[in-house]
């Protein structure tokens, strides 16, 4: 785009009607139309929108700005310039400041606790009770699974419906897919980065620490070569989440660390494992992070469940 003697890139994001409409293309449809009233200080500048192109494809002209993934050797000691932005995000949309914007986002916006979502939960629970007998039942898989079997089940059987607190402790808008490629900073050679989020389509009202979980415990996850040092980074960054939320005016009366690792097992027992252990006994995808959630749940769980 040409603007006086300056040209600046601009991304035009078509979102396409499909012939069986998605929740999640609903629901970024509707952040870049809806919500620019809250959620623009959060992601590009939303420039112009036109809907009903072509039928009822949504047009999306923003600022075009490099995700983080493409700028820099992301390494762990970059949470600390994005956490300070998502602890605004969250607060932003937290307790009364959601409720004073509730009806932007009424009809479209998912809930953590609505029906659909706890039925979802169920059935996401008893697949997972399945796959976890099936994955017992397959030789390569029941060497993996086995020394975690018992445990697992006991928690599964326990839920849907894990560590309410999580909940009470903060509900606000969480982005629901946070990592490096949806993550964008047009300024990382700076000491204090203007971090903005990108691809809303798993955005839901939901509890404030599973975005967290998603930044720092799913990366960590991935990148073994800090397993080591996860527990000196997780509560590094846990520490910072709670100071900027703090400054932003909200302030958790549990220890914040515990939120932290109930909402990672939460994520865990609710989802996280089921798409491992159906991928594994399907061989759909590769189940890179079986091991890893079966290990961090016989820690958490013992912990927070079976005690």
């Amino acid at each position: 785009m040409n603007a006086g003697s300056k040209t600046y890139p601009i991304i035009l994001k078509i979102s396409k009607q499909l012939k069986k409409a998605r929740s999640e293309s609903t629901v970024e449809k509707n952040i870049y139309r809806k919500a620019r009233k809250v959620l623009q200080p959060f992601m590009p500048q939303v420039l112009f929108t036109k809907k009903n192109v072509n039928g009822r494809d949504l047009w999306v002209f923003m600022e075009n700005i490099d995700p983080i993934k493409e700028r820099v050797q992301y390494n762990p000691d970059h949470f600390g310039k994005i956490i300070p932005a998502l602890a605004k995000l969250h607060a932003s949309t937290m307790g009364k400041r959601f409720k004073q914007q509730e009806q932007l986002f009424s009809g479209w916006l998912p809930r953590f606790n609505s029906k659909e979502a706890l039925q979802e939960n169920q059935r996401l629970n008893q697949l997972s009770l399945f796959f976890l007998e099936e994955a017992m039942k397959i030789r390569d898989l029941n060497p993996i699974v086995q020394p975690y079997y018992s445990l697992i089940k006991d928690m599964l059987k326990k839920g849907p419906g894990y560590f309410p607190e999580v909940a009470q402790s903060g509900c606000c808008i969480i982005h629901g897919d946070l990592h490096t490629a949806n993550i964008v900073c047009p300024n990382v050679n700076e000491d204090i980065w203007d971090v903005k989020f990108i691809d809303w389509e798993g955005a839901k009202y939901a509890p404030c620490w599973l975005d967290l979980v998603n930044l720092v415990g799913l990366f960590l996850a991935y990148r073994k070569e800090w397993k080591d040092q996860e527990d000196e980074i997780t509560h590094r960054c846990v520490r910072l989440y709670e100071e900027e939320m703090r400054k932003n005016g909200v302030v958790f009366n549990t220890n914040p660390i515990i939120l932290y690792e109930k909402a990672y097992l939460k994520k865990i027992l609710e989802k996280g494992l089921y798409l491992q252990l159906n991928w594994a006994v399907t061989g759909k995808k590769e189940a890179r992070l079986l091991h890893c959630y079966l290990e961090k749940a016989k820690v958490l769980g013992e912990r927070y469940v079976l005690n």
